[in-house]
């Protein structure tokens, strides 16, 4: 959602009038509900959609009727065995453009300028690829008392931490999250806020018997009212995830720690974003290959000091 914000915000400013609609995941879709990408959201898991990847699908009359009604349809559907694609164009949309989601293998492509490629065959033209969330009052009310609860002494340095990430193959490890956290406390003078969502439990639990009561943790918060948090820290730090987009999206200064991930096509992008990055003999690879390392060469190379320095260097100047 976050690399395809651009794409959204392209179209917005070509069709300033429209009415947009944008089908994905619920949880996604409330970082751009009625924050200038789109009017309308709806579930891409909704029932009627199982009809479009069927073989000789009969598509209900509601929904044929609804897919007719729409000047135009962009779709980043990976449909390798084109029956998605197929019945979406059976579907009588006045227009349709198909746009694989993923850059092909072995390109070396942006997937934020490869999901922008897809506005080509429109004539629409883009000023910026950098994705940027806005947030409403709502979110600002929230993050406002949020903080408040949760900061320990006010004016202290606010340090967004995800030791987390989509696979813990693409994770720094936890004992050196822990030595961070202690050296931000101690030399630095941070409060600490550590991001968890639902695949971080285990993390936290090891970080939290490492380094005690050291940090503040921001658990399972919404993604909109996460961002909201995000944007009002000084700092953030993570590992190649979704919530390090989202941060980067924020505008918070952001540092990424990436290993088996190509940055070059990965990486989050921002006005103030530092990816650490040391290519290994065998980085970047595949997702099978991921699975499937006991080494992590890539991130074990990366050490406490390295990011130390990077955070001197370019965050912590005075």
């Amino acid at each position: 959602m976050i690399v395809t914000l651009p794409t959204l915000g392209a179209i917005r400013n070509y069709f300033p009038n429209a009415r947009i609609e944008v089908m994905g995941y619920p949880s996604l879709l409330e970082i751009i509900k009625g924050r200038y990408y789109a009017d309308i959201v709806s579930r891409f898991d909704q029932a009627d959609m199982c009809h479009l990847f069927m073989r000789d699908a009969t598509i209900p009359a509601p929904f044929m009727k609804r897919l007719r009604g729409m000047d135009l349809i962009i779709s980043f559907v990976s449909d390798k065995d084109r029956i998605f694609s197929g019945n979406l164009d059976a579907s009588g949309a006045q227009r349709i453009v198909h746009h694989d989601p993923f850059p092909s293998d072995g390109g070396c492509i942006h997937v934020i300028d490869h999901l922008l490629k897809s506005l080509k065959p429109l004539g629409i033209s883009h000023v910026n690829n950098i994705p940027k969330l806005f947030l409403r009052g709502e979110d600002i009310h929230f993050h406002d008392n949020f903080i408040k609860g949760k900061t320990v002494a006010p004016g202290k340095m606010l340090v967004a931490i995800h030791p987390g990430s989509g696979g813990v193959q693409k994770c720094w490890s936890p004992e050196k999250f822990a030595a961070l956290i202690t050296w931000l406390n101690k030399e630095v003078g941070s409060q600490i806020f550590l991001i968890s969502g639902p695949a971080d439990g285990k993390i936290v639990e090891g970080l939290r018997a490492e380094v005690k009561d050291a940090f503040a943790v921001v658990d399972h918060l919404p993604l909109s009212k996460l961002a909201a948090v995000l944007e009002r820290c000084d700092l953030f730090i993570g590992n190649d995830s979704g919530i390090t987009h989202l941060a980067a999206a924020t505008g918070v200064p952001t540092l990424a720690i990436f290993g088996p991930t190509d940055p070059k096509i990965w990486g989050p992008r921002g006005e103030r974003v530092k990816i650490l990055y040391k290519k290994a003999h065998c980085s970047p690879c595949s997702a099978d290959t991921r699975r499937n390392c006991f080494t992590q060469i890539c991130l074990e190379s990366i050490k406490i000091e390295d990011v130390m320095q990077e955070l001197k260097d370019t965050f912590l100047r005075r």
